[in-house]
């Protein structure tokens, strides 16, 4: 397993309210088993998140985001962490080997 640190959305997303509510976001640590990662990819939208301020202020402006989504039996489950798409890859895959066919 691997420990990653995660965008939590706490928004209170209620339908009446749903202009008049204000965006909150806090970060958690997240240890994610690499067996179960079916797809790694951009997190469309955060960084501009970050830019206006509406992110935790201890993050930096450089940071990029990455949703990883995983797949344990019936449950699906997407993180949105902190790290580039190729960083969080190469964490979920340190000694990916390859058969060679000879």
């Amino acid at each position: 397993m691997i420990r990653f640190i995660e965008v939590i959305n706490r928004t209170d997303f209620n339908p009446r309210l749903e202009r008049t509510s204000t965006p909150r976001f806090t970060v958690s640590e997240v240890w994610i088993n690499e067996k179960y990662v079916v797809s790694v990819r951009e997190a469309v939208g955060y960084r501009a998140l970050l830019k206006e301020g509406l992110l935790p202020s201890d993050l930096s402006p450089s940071h990029a985001f990455t949703s990883v989504i995983t797949n344990n039996g019936n449950l699906t489950e997407t993180h949105v962490v902190v790290g580039s798409p190729e960083g969080v890859a190469d964490l979920l895959s340190p000694g990916a080997k390859t058969l060679l066919k000879g």
